[in-house]
């Protein structure tokens, strides 16, 4: 019924935490899938361990490193249920997290116009719940319009119809291992909504080396997968940030004034015109 995914590096230690509470699931009609984005640690010997145990369907499969966006995409193609539940390696879900993924989905089962679930996350050890509630449960609504017209805030455990997430995988930039998971989630809003419930699913902890503390390190290494991001954002929220950070990050990748803007996402190109100096500016540091 359900494919639990993860996409590690170099987490073997953490995968331990993550596999005791898929263990304890109430509801045990699951797999997990695991792709490892090419670890140098022990996460081979550790997950071999688990399938040793034959408590639950471990599906692994390993891969050069290309980063957490084609971990997924590969994770996508292996995956057999009708419904997909991504998680970290870091994290850890609730004892009943699956059992109430799947009374959720029974309602929206047979709904084309609904994507998927959406859950709220706690920290890791503790029942404080990150970011606020959606203001009522069982809300149907974009993944867009949640942020911005409910003013929600926090990270939410997003899930998928296996046939949706199949039908959207991750945009990804050559050369580049880091793509907003937004990029995704902005896409499939323009067709989709999902069922934001309000219902914990998750314990998440953020670790040091974790996407969530290096985003704008990350964004900053992987222009190109910025660029896309903000030129499709500015599709759905036509605002000058928007604009700017588009021709900031066309100046990180290199993309040449004439590229930059033959695909801007505005018809003002409104800041196109301060490009030159900006670049100018940039080969004199």
């Amino acid at each position: 019924m359900i494919s639990v995914f993860t996409a590690t590096y170099n987490r073997a230690e953490n995968l331990k935490d993550l596999y005791k509470s898929l263990q304890n699931q109430t509801f045990k009609d699951f797999e997990w899938v695991i792709v490892d984005d090419g670890s140098t640690d022990n996460t081979k010997e550790v997950i071999d361990s688990f399938i040793k145990n034959n408590d639950m369907k471990i599906i692994y499969k390993y891969q050069e490193n290309g980063g957490k966006m084609r971990a997924h995409n590969t994770g996508v193609s292996l995956v057999n249920g009708e419904y997909f539940f991504g998680i970290d390696s870091d994290d850890s879900l609730t004892p009943n997290a699956l059992e109430i993924v799947n009374k959720n989905y029974q309602k929206i089962k047979d709904n084309n116009e609904i994507a998927g679930l959406v859950f709220l996350n706690c920290k890791k050890g503790t029942n404080e719940i990150i970011g606020t509630k959606f203001p009522e449960n069982n809300i149907v609504d974009t993944y867009y319009n949640i942020y911005k017209k409910y003013n929600v805030t926090g990270d939410k455990e997003f899930t998928f119809k296996t046939s949706i997430v199949k039908e959207y995988l991750f945009p990804v930039a050559e050369g580049e291992k880091f793509v907003p998971e937004a990029a995704l989630f902005n896409r499939v809003c323009k067709k989709y909504k999902f069922l934001f419930c309000n219902e914990v699913a998750m314990n998440v902890e953020y670790l040091e080396s974790g996407y969530s503390n290096n985003y704008f390190k990350l964004a900053k290494n992987n222009p190109k997968g910025q660029v896309l991001y903000y030129k499709e954002l500015y599709e759905l929220e036509p605002t000058l940030y928007n604009v700017a950070a588009y021709d900031m990050y066309s100046i990180f990748a290199k993309n040449g004034i004439v590229k930059t803007i033959k695909n801007h996402p505005s018809k003002l190109k409104s800041l196109v015109m301060y490009l030159p100096a900006l670049y100018k500016a940039k080969t004199k540091k």
